[in-house]
C-alpha cells in the first residue's frame, strides 16, 4: 500500500523541541512553541522567577537538532553556518534569539545566543555562529539563558521607598570616588525627567561634582572595582524596572569591548513614580526647614 512516508528530520526536529520542553518543564519555565508562521524561531522561552512569578522576560529559541550540526568541530564546541536570510532575522529580532542544536545521539542540547553573536563587533567578518560546548541547555541555570534579557541575580524591591533607600545607601568606599547610585539617578535625569542618560561623561561629571563639593585635595581614581561599583547601577535599573534599558546591547560593551555602555532610556512607570517620590522627599525636607526657622 502507498502511504506517505514520514522522514527521519521530522523525528530529530521533534526530538529537538522536545529536549527545549523538557529543559522548561523541569525548570519550571514557559515554553511557548510557535503555531503557525514559523519562520525562523520555533518558540518562546519566559523566565519565572523564585517566587513562581512570570517576569515577562523572554527569549526567542531556534532549535536545530541531529548529526549534520555537528560536524563543524571547533576546540570551544561547533560552527553552524545560517543562511543569510535568518542572519538578517536573528540579527533583527526584538527578543534575544537562543540557537539550540540538539545531539540526538546523545540527548544533550547545546545554545548560544545568536542575536548576541551576530550583534557583537568581530575584527573579521564570520559567517558562523560558534556554539560553546560548555553551554549544554539541561545543565544550565535560567538565569544564565535570560542575562541578555535583563534577568539579573537581585530580588525586585515592591516598594519604592526602600528603592530609594537602596540608592541612597549603595555608595563607593573609595575616597577618590565618592559616589552614589543615587547622584547616579537624578545626575543622569534628562527629557524633563522622563528619560535617563548614563554613560563615563555622567560618571565623571557626579564625582568631580561630589569632590568639588568636599574641597577634596585629590582629583579623581578609578579602577576596576568604581568600574564594577557603575555598571552596578545599570544593573539596578533593570531589575528594579526603572528604565527601558537594551541590556543584551550594555553587555557587548561591558564585556565584549570592555567599557561602560553608553545610553539614553526611557523611564518606566515605575522609574517615573520614582522621580515623583524624590521631589516629594525634596518637598517634605523643604517644609521641615522652614518650619525650623
Amino acid at each position: 500500500m502507498d502511504l506517505p512516508k514520514v522522514g527521519n528530520t521530522y523525528a530529530q526536529e521533534r526530538a529537538g523541541i522536545a529536549a527545549v520542553q523538557g529543559y522548561a518543564a523541569d525548570r519550571k519555565q514557559i515554553w511557548r512553541e510557535t503555531g503557525t508562521g514559523d519562520v525562523g524561531i520555533d518558540g518562546q522561552l519566559e523566565f519565572v522567577n523564585e517566587q513562581a512569578l512570570a517576569t515577562g522576560r523572554t527569549v526567542a529559541v531556534q532549535v536545530k537538532a541531529g548529526p549534520s550540526y555537528f560536524q563543524h568541530e571547533t576546540a570551544a564546541g561547533w560552527k553552524f553556518y545560517p543562511e543569510a536570510k535568518h542572519r538578517n532575522y536573528w540579527e533583527a529580532f526584538p527578543l534575544p534569539v537562543l540557537l539550540v542544536l540538539h545531539n540526538t545521539e546523545t540527548s544533550l542540547s547545546y545554545w548560544t545566543d545568536a542575536r548576541q553573536a551576530l550583534r557583537t563587533p568581530t575584527r573579521e567578518e564570520r559567517a558562523y555562529i560558534e556554539i560553546p560546548g560548555t553551554n549544554v541547555l539541561q545543565k544550565s541555570d535560567p538565569m544564565t539563558l535570560f542575562e541578555n534579557a535583563g534577568v539579573q541575580d537581585q530580588p525586585f524591591i515592591p516598594d519604592l521607598h526602600d528603592v530609594l533607600k537602596r540608592l541612597l545607601a549603595t555608595e563607593s568606599r573609595e575616597g577618590t570616588f565618592p559616589l552614589s547610585h543615587f547622584d547616579l539617578f537624578v545626575h543622569g535625569l534628562t527629557n524633563i525627567c522622563r528619560s535617563i542618560y548614563y554613560g563615563m561623561d555622567a560618571v565623571c561629571n557626579a564625582v568631580e561634582y561630589n569632590l568639588s563639593v568636599r574641597k577634596s585635595e585629590f582629583g579623581m581614581g578609578m579602577g576596576e572595582p568604581e568600574h564594577n561599583f557603575v555598571f552596578g547601577f545599570v544593573k539596578l535599573l533593570v531589575a528594579q524596572n526603572l528604565a527601558q534599558i537594551d541590556y543584551a546591547d550594555c553587555l557587548i560593551d561591558w564585556i565584549d569591548r570592555q567599557m561602560q555602555p553608553h545610553f539614553v532610556a526611557p523611564l518606566t512607570s515605575r522609574g517615573r513614580a520614582l522621580v515623583a517620590l524624590i521631589h516629594e522627599e525634596e518637598r517634605a525636607i523643604g517644609r521641615c526647614r522652614c518650619s525650623a526657622r
